[in-house]
């Protein structure tokens, strides 16, 4: 059976990006796995790509009017291992496609046991006061590129029962503190310094949960991108 070839990371590392490069350098497709990228209706709140140099699989193909969970995309995602791809996105739902699902079927088992799909995974961080640098200033960027209208869209899909109050959408970093601001709970100064904080605490989290579940072995390589043309040449290496 073939390796799958996987890139991983807190949120605002660059592994999309990074991945990207790789993928143009190997000559391959790219596999999605970040849940709210998949969604057609909020590329900027997702941090799509604007523009990709290869083709993307599970890349806004799908309405926030239909959410998707681990378990599904373990399912749906199944057929895309035949493909010439590095997959890319975030460790539940990674953890979904290459571990298969719980007893229960709903969600997947994290990064323990042996996966039903052999890998080769690397997992970029950066040093922590550059990621969270960054982290600040692309949520100012995403509200200088619209993000607020996705938002407000989003209000609107709910208030029309386009989507549910259950929707996962609702609890996401930035969605959920500027609801606050236009339902008037909040002032759009506080919004933004909670969505500024809240990020930076989603990729401490997310750093954590990889170190436990993903701490560095034979198979699974940790690069830190601060040093980001060293990283690449370390990557190529790796996925050879």
């Amino acid at each position: 059976m073939n390796l799958t070839f996987v890139v991983t990371g807190p949120t605002g590392c660059g592994k999309s990006k990074f991945a990207e490069d790789l993928a143009v350098k190997r000559k391959v497709e790219i596999v999605n796995a970040d849940a709210f990228q998949m969604y057609k209706e909020i590329p900027i709140v997702s941090n799509q790509p604007e523009s990709s140099k290869v083709a993307h699989h599970f890349l806004a193909n799908r309405s926030l009017a239909e959410p998707i969970s681990a378990g599904e995309f373990s399912r749906l995602s199944a057929s895309a291992f035949s493909l010439n791809a590095i997959w890319v996105g975030t460790g539940l739902y990674l953890g979904a496609a290459l571990y298969g699902l719980d007893a229960d079927r709903k969600k997947g088992t994290p990064f323990q046991g042996e996966p039903l799909h052999p890998f080769k995974m690397i997992v970029v961080e950066r040093d922590r006061a550059e990621l969270y640098e960054v982290l600040n200033q692309r949520v100012d960027q995403m509200i200088e590129r619209g993000a607020l209208d996705e938002i407000k869209k989003i209000q609107e899909m709910l208030t029309q029962n386009q989507i549910l109050a259950t929707n996962h959408v609702l609890k996401a970093i930035g969605v959920r503190q500027m609801l606050s601001v236009f339902n008037q709970e909040m002032t759009h100064e506080k919004a933004i310094e909670i969505w500024k904080r809240d990020t930076r605490h989603l990729a401490k989290r997310q750093w954590t949960w990889l170190r436990k579940f993903c701490a560095p072995s034979k198979q699974i390589l940790w690069l830190n991108l601060s040093k980001e043309k060293e990283a690449l040449k370390q990557a190529e290496e790796f996925f050879a």
